[in-house]
């Protein structure tokens, strides 16, 4: 299915703090609530998180999930932008 205006639940990939590395940022942990899920455009796993999970359920196909750096193309592509967090950041850490 095309992405053309459906929204976007822009998600880390499974690698970011691979991708951070050296940059000073602290790492990334997923909590317990968040699952896997696989960027609609590329197939990298990325984390998905239980507020993007019910968004996702609310928009049905009208709601598309893309790794953080094929968000960004997207956007970049559509001329526009609008960026939301949707909350969160409150579970438990997940353990290694």
């Amino acid at each position: 299915m095309e992405i053309g205006d459906r929204a976007i639940l822009g998600c880390p990939p499974t690698n970011l703090n691979a991708l951070l590395e050296g940059s000073g940022m602290p790492d990334y942990v997923p909590t317990v609530e968040h699952a896997l899920a696989t960027c609609e455009q590329c197939g990298t796993d990325v984390w998905i998180g239980p507020r993007q999970r019910q968004a996702r359920a609310l928009l049905g196909d009208g709601a598309v999930v893309l790794c953080m750096v094929c968000a960004i193309g997207v956007q970049r592509e559509r001329g526009v932008g609008i960026v939301r967090h949707l909350g969160g950041g409150d579970g438990r850490p997940r353990l290694s």
